[in-house]
């Protein structure tokens, strides 16, 4: 292609700069539309986000606990997904939150409820069993999910209950359904 003038070379890098500046301005558009259509959690009764309230000494409402090896995707995946569907909720987890492995328990007396997602090595590791205690201790709600998908760390409710110990079957397993673990 030959360019008669230097004019017209100034005019052929405009019009590509418009064109750019045009996609940009479309795809955030695109976006900003795709954010506004997201699915946020909202009471029945009133069709408004649910209020969430929690007593003054806590900072999150709720605590995100697991092991890394064959927890850690899932966890920040379902943290990402509560702060989309909850706006304003506060989730506590290691690697945005963690400033002193060992105040752990603190962490936890500052959380309202307790998420304990059990893996493959969960009821093994020492800062998990720390965190299990605790939360046992302090009698705070607990919600249990559960990953099922071996190639991810998975293993069976049957195994979990073989892991973990005996002591913590009454507190942590006995009467409740653990939600599983869906990859879509």
């Amino acid at each position: 292609m030959s360019l008669q003038s230097s004019d017209s070379f100034i005019y052929l890098l405009l019009a590509a700069c418009m064109l750019l500046l045009a996609i940009a301005v479309t795809v955030v558009g695109i976006e900003m539309w795709r954010d506004s259509q997201a699915k946020v959690i909202k009471d029945k009764a009133n069709g408004h986000e649910p209020v969430l309230t929690q007593s003054p000494r806590c900072k999150w409402h709720l605590f995100l606990s697991h092991i890394w090896s064959s927890g850690q995707d899932q966890v920040a995946t379902i943290k990402r997904q509560l702060q989309l569907m909850m706006p304003g909720i506060s989730i506590f987890l290691d690697v945005d939150d963690l400033e002193d492995i060992g105040a752990l328990e603190a962490y936890v007396d500052q959380t309202t409820v307790v998420m304990f997602f059990l893996s493959k090595g969960y009821f093994i590791s020492r800062n998990c069993l720390r965190e299990i205690h605790h939360t046992v201790m302090r009698k705070k709600p607990i919600v249990l999910v559960h990953e099922a998908d071996v190639s991810k760390g998975g293993l069976s409710l049957k195994d979990v209950r073989e892991e973990a110990p005996v002591d913590l079957h009454p507190p942590v397993l006995d009467g409740r359904f653990p939600i599983t673990w869906h990859r879509i």
